[in-house]
C-alpha cells in the first residue's frame, strides 16, 4: 500500500507532509512526497521516498514575478501573479505528477497543488484527500483567508468570500488543467477541486490546531480538524536539525534567552540593512537577536555577528523557540504553531498568502502581533516588540503552549489517513 503526498510550495508547504509520510513508514505503509526539484534534498534526508515535480519553487520565490507576488499585498495582484507563472509552469508540472502518481493507492493534495492531485486520483480511480494548512472549506465563522482578514459582520459574507476566492482561482490553472484532463479521458473541470469537494465526496484533512483556529461548526461534513503536525525527532535527527551547534549553545548561555529572528524561505534583498536596524533595537531595548537566514544569504552580515547577534541556518524550532522570549517571524503555518507550542509570543511579519491569516490569528488571541512585513520598519518592529514583551502577552502564550503541547495532531492525522486509505473509496468524476 502506497499513499503519495502532493506539494508545490516552500518548504513550510511540504514539511507537514514528509512528516506524515514519515510517520505512515513508521506505521508499515508506504509513503511517497511530490514536490518540487529544490525539495529533493530536504524530502530524501528525511527519509522518505521523493518523486519530482517540474520546477523550483526558491527560483520563483526569488523572480520578479515572485517578489511581486510579495509586494502586492492584494489578493487580485497575487493570483494575477500566480497566473502568470502558472501559464508556462503547469504542462510539465502535470507531466511530471503523472509519473510521480504511479503506483499509488492514495493520494493526499496539498495546497496550491489540488487540481493535479484530484484529477489524478480521478483518473487511477483512488481515494483522495485534501490535507490544508490554511482554511480552505467555506465556512460562517471566519472569511477565506487568502481574501480577507477582516472581521466580517454576517456570517452570509465570510461564506462569499471562499466563492469569491474560487471564482479568482480557477482560471489560473482552468485551460491547462482541461487539457491535461482530456488526455486523461476525463470530462472537463467547471470549478475549483475544494469547490467541488462535496460533489466529490472527498475528505479534507485540516493541519492546525482548533485552540489556534477552532473547528466551524458550520464546518464541511468530512473535515477533520487534526491538530498541528511537528516533525518527530527521529526526522530531525536525519535532516541534521536536532543538535544544535556547539557556537550556538555557548552563545545562548552567555546571555538572557533572545529574540528569534527568521523569515523562512522569504528572500530578503535588504538583509544588510535590516540586520543594522536589528542591531540598532538590540542596543536600544537591551536585547539579543539570534537571526536565521532561511534561503537568503547570511555570509553578507556575519560580520556583525556578536554579542547582540548570532546567525544561523537551519535549526530546530521545537528545541530553540522555547529558550527566547519572543519569536519574530513571517507567519508560516508551521512556524507559527512552533512558536505558539513553546509558549512564547510573536510578531508576525507577513509577506504575502495566508501569513495575514496567522498574524490576525496570533493577534486575535493576544499571543503576539501582527505587522506585514512592507510596513516593518526600525520604529515598528520596536513597537510590537515592546507589545509581545508586555506581561499579558507572555501570560496569553505561555497558557496557549500548554494547550497545545497536549495535543498529538501527527497521530489524529495519521489515524484519519489509513481509515481512508483503507475504505477503498474513490473520488467519483464529475460529469
Amino acid at each position: 500500500m502506497r499513499i503519495v503526498f502532493f506539494s508545490y510550495g516552500t518548504r513550510g508547504d511540504a514539511q507537514p507532509q514528509v512528516a506524515l509520510a514519515a510517520g505512515l513508514v513508521a506505521r508499515g505503509i508506504e509513503a511517497r512526497v511530490a514536490a518540487p526539484e529544490n525539495l529533493r534534498s530536504f524530502v530524501e534526508r528525511a527519509g522518505v521516498e521523493y518523486a519530482p515535480l517540474y520546477g523550483n519553487s526558491q527560483t520563483i520565490l526569488e523572480s520578479e514575478e515572485g517578489q511581486r507576488w510579495l509586494r502586492s499585498g492584494n489578493v487580485r495582484a497575487f493570483m494575477s501573479s500566480v497566473a502568470e507563472i502558472a501559464r508556462e509552469l503547469d504542462p510539465h508540472v502535470f507531466a511530471s505528477g503523472l509519473e510521480a502518481a504511479r503506483g499509488a493507492d492514495m493520494i493526499v493534495g496539498g495546497t496550491l497543488i489540488e487540481e493535479l492531485s484530484v484529477t489524478l486520483a480521478e483518473h487511477l480511480r483512488i481515494p483522495f484527500t485534501f490535507a490544508h494548512t490554511i482554511p480552505c472549506e467555506p465556512t460562517g465563522a471566519y472569511p477565506c483567508p487568502l481574501v480577507t482578514t477582516a472581521k466580517l459582520p454576517w456570517a452570509f459574507l465570510n461564506r462569499a468570500t471562499y466563492a469569491l476566492f474560487r471564482r479568482l482561482a480557477f482560471p489560473i490553472h482552468r485551460d491547462a488543467i482541461n487539457v491535461f484532463r482530456r488526455e486523461l479521458g476525463l470530462p472537463p473541470q467547471t470549478a475549483t477541486a475544494v469547490g467541488r469537494a462535496r460533489e466529490l465526496g472527498v475528505p479534507a484533512l485540516q493541519l492546525w490546531s482548533p485552540h489556534l483556529v477552532p473547528h466551524p461548526a458550520d464546518a464541511y461534513a468530512q473535515a477533520v480538524t487534526t491538530g498541528s503536525i511537528r516533525v518527530p525527532a527521529s526526522v530531525r535527527a536525519r535532516l541534521g536539525e536536532a543538535i544544535p551547534s556547539s557556537e550556538l549553545v555557548a552563545w545562548l548561555e552567555a546571555g538572557p534567552p533572545p529574540v528569534y529572528l527568521g523569515f523562512g524561505s522569504m528572500p530578503m534583498p535588504t538583509l544588510e540593512t535590516f540586520t543594522r536596524d536589528v542591531l540598532a533595537l538590540a542596543e536600544a531595548l537591551d536585547l539579543r537577536f539570534v537571526v536565521c537566514g532561511g534561503w537568503n544569504d547570511t555570509e553578507v552580515v556575519s560580520a556583525l555577528a556578536g554579542p547582540r547577534v548570532h546567525f544561523v541556518r537551519a535549526v530546530d524550532h521545537g528545541w530553540l523557540f522555547p529558550r527566547c522570549a519572543v519569536v519574530v517571524h513571517h507567519g508560516g503555518a508551521g512556524t507559527t504553531f512552533a512558536a505558539a507550542e513553546a509558549g512564547v509570543p510573536s510578531v508576525v511579519c507577513s509577506f504575502f498568502a495566508d501569513q495575514p491569516f496567522w498574524g490576525s490569528r496570533i493577534a486575535a488571541l493576544g499571543v503576539g502581533t501582527h505587522v506585514p512585513f512592507v510596513k516593518l520598519n526600525q520604529r515598528t518592529l520596536h513597537a510590537a516588540l515592546q507589545r509581545a514583551l508586555s506581561e499579558d502577552t507572555r501570560s496569553n502564550a505561555a497558557e496557549l503552549g500548554r494547550k497545545l503541547r497536549n495535543e498529538d495532531g501527527n497521530a489524529k492525522a495519521l489515524d484519519a489517513l489509513e481509515r481512508i486509505v483503507r475504505s477503498g473509496a474513490h473520488a467519483a468524476s464529475a460529469t
